[in-house]
């Protein structure tokens, strides 16, 4: 724990110093600002880059005009949602695990069931191995058996994992690891479809549904003032465009497939958003919205 959270703090530190970089005798300073912290080694140091390098694919060069270590490429480092994923992870726990009192006051969400599975999933992914397992759906009391699946690819998606597999027959399906039990890797192997990209299997999708019955959609959104500094701060898609802007509202856009988890999502904003296109989609939000007007406009047990 103790090389990665010195590894965390040099990545960081690199990287916050910019295209000018840092000499090891500055980084060796701040490093030592903390009175805890001895020294970093020279031969320490460069061990500590080849690290870096092995475990979160990150190099450290150095400009021999100066003798001052930079990254490359920096922007991409903040581009790559996995490195800074783990990045981010690592130096959470590196603060938090020497800290009790700094501990009571982080609060985390609840980490999804299913995440049990992660390893040995992760590990038949890294392996080509096919696995099989069990799985219970949504609304059905009953498991059924997958006995030779393809692990292709993870997804994370609002507190779950989901797995993509090819059931064995080249369907492709997913699956929510929490509702997965007896998962176990087989010793048959499976090769990668040459066309498969987990990325463009997304490409056009708000969350996990990628129906092909769905066509992709302009979709056009008009949000008040708050919602519209909320958007703007996270997008709900990576293909999120402001058409328009004012001090009241704002206009945004997205190229996806309207699906019920993205209806869904448009639902929690209620008032504070209007949608403009397009016009199927816009009548069925409104009639979504008069049938709970209607269900709350019923008296029942005395309420009105």
């Amino acid at each position: 724990m103790d090389k990665l959270k010195k590894c965390i703090w040099i990545v960081n530190t690199v990287a916050a110093a910019g295209e000018r970089g840092i000499t090891f005798a500055e980084l060796n300073r701040k490093w030592t600002a903390d009175p805890e912290n001895d020294p970093i080694p020279d031969r320490t140091f460069h061990r500590l880059r080849g690290y870096i390098a092995d475990i979160f694919g990150i190099d450290i060069d150095c400009d021999k005009r100066y003798n001052a270590y930079y990254i490359p490429y920096r922007d991409e480092l903040y581009d790559d949602r996995l490195k800074m994923w783990l990045l981010n992870s690592f130096a959470m726990h590196s603060r938090l695990s020497g800290d009790l009192e700094l501990r009571r006051r982080v609060r985390f969400e609840e980490i999804p069931g299913g995440s049990r599975w992660l390893d040995p999933v992760m590990e038949a992914m890294q392996q080509f191995r096919r696995i099989s397992f069990l799985y219970q759906k949504e609304y059905e009391t009953a498991k059924t058996s997958y006995p030779n699946c393809a692990p292709l690819a993870l997804k994370l998606f609002k507190q779950r994992w989901y797995l993509i597999a090819d059931k064995g027959v080249g369907e492709i399906r997913f699956f929510a690891l929490d509702r997965m039990a007896e998962v176990k890797t087989l010793g048959e192997k499976f090769q990668m479809p040459s066309d498969f990209d987990v990325d463009d299997l997304f490409q056009d999708a708000f969350g996990m549904y990628v129906n092909p019955e769905i066509a992709t959609e302009r979709v056009v959104v008009k949000a008040d003032r708050d919602q519209s500094r909320y958007l703007m701060s996270l997008p709900l898609h990576h293909s999120q465009q402001i058409i328009e802007k004012t001090d009241d509202y704002s206009v945004f856009s997205w190229r996806l497939k309207p699906t019920y988890d993205f209806v869904q999502q448009l639902l929690t904003m209620n008032l504070h958003i209007e949608v403009l296109e397009p016009l199927s989609l816009r009548t069925r939000i409104a009639d979504l919205l008069k049938s709970m007007a209607k269900k709350y406009s019923c008296s029942q047990d005395g309420l009105i």
